[in-house]
């Protein structure tokens, strides 16, 4: 595979992403794969939890697809832009953002470096979604935004839906005469996450006032998930405690409900550093693909 890093969109001066491009790819349109970076952060720090970090090979699962990686507008210190507790309107900067990139990605010819199949581009109907972080706040924002249907599958990873967003979301989709429609959903956060539950509330605040809880309650509804438990697998960590909790929520769509016992606001792979601690036994990125290779129609 390829790398292209920092790709400036066309008909913009300050808006770039990076690709990876399958170098044998099985036909002229592949699926993609759009990750937004955590705050802070920068895409080649997102890039290495999904196994991009040249000259390492890329993982064996993903060869075939478009791994995109998109940067934050260069004026707001690498945040994505979307709608805080306190604000009136709906910003739509990084919306229009994505709009465009995805209309870039679907169209633009990237070079593979195959004699079989010398370009690819983004098939529409196979693009997914995922964030870590602030970037997990924009793709709750694509999820229940009007950009809903150009993706397939989506996953947040540190990062729950909270009330005022929701509400905000749902009224500014009544103005077109839209509602939230089903979608698969891979959710995870550690419960050390500073965003679990809310600041200085970490034992006192009983779990069902947790924003993990009302992202759950919120995604039963909206996916009409059946009433019955959750299929559940259990991860143990190399300590013996079960430190990775699963739960899988069949419905119109599939939900997965990722739960990191005592884990820190991170992505957790093997590789993972920073934020402890970290489940460097389970794979997120991994688990994230599983489900929507399961769920959400991903070769």
């Amino acid at each position: 595979m390829t790398l292209l890093p920092g790709q400036q969109l066309a008909g913009t001066s300050t808006r770039t992403y990076s690709v990876e491009v399958p170098a044998d790819p099985p036909a002229a349109q592949v699926p993609a794969v759009v990750v937004f970076h955590g705050g802070g952060q920068e895409a080649e720090t997102i890039a290495r939890r999904w196994g991009i970090d040249p000259p390492a090979p890329v993982p064996g699962p993903l060869r075939n697809y478009l791994l995109v990686f998109p940067e934050t507008h260069p004026g707001l210190a690498e945040q994505w832009v979307h709608r805080g507790p306190s604000d009136g309107g709906l910003p739509s900067l990084d919306l229009d953002f994505v709009a465009d990139l995805l209309t870039e990605l679907t169209t633009q010819p990237f070079p593979t470096g195959s004699a079989t199949v010398p370009e690819v581009s983004a098939d529409p109907a196979l693009i997914y979604a995922a964030g870590f972080s602030n970037g997990a706040g924009l793709v709750w924002q694509l999820l229940n935004s009007d950009l809903s249907d150009a993706f397939q599958g989506f996953a947040a990873v540190g990062k729950a839906l909270d009330p005022e967003k929701s509400q905000h979301y749902r009224r500014q989709l009544a103005l077109g005469g839209l509602e939230p429609r089903p979608a698969p959903v891979c959710y995870l956060q550690g419960t050390a996450d500073r965003g679990f539950r809310p600041t200085f509330t970490l034992e006192e605040e009983p779990l069902e006032h947790t924003l993990p809880f009302f992202t759950l309650t919120e995604m039963v509804a909206r996916n009409g998930l059946t009433a019955g438990p959750a299929s559940t697998t259990l991860i143990p960590g190399s300590t013996g405690v079960t430190e990775v909790v699963l739960q899988l929520f069949s419905g119109v769509a599939a939900y997965l409900h990722g739960t990191v016992i005592n884990g820190g606001h991170n992505w957790p792979t093997p590789t993972t550093r920073g934020n402890p601690p970290v489940a460097d036994h389970f794979d997120a990125t991994q688990t994230i693909v599983e489900f929507w290779q399961a769920h959400a129609g991903l070769p």
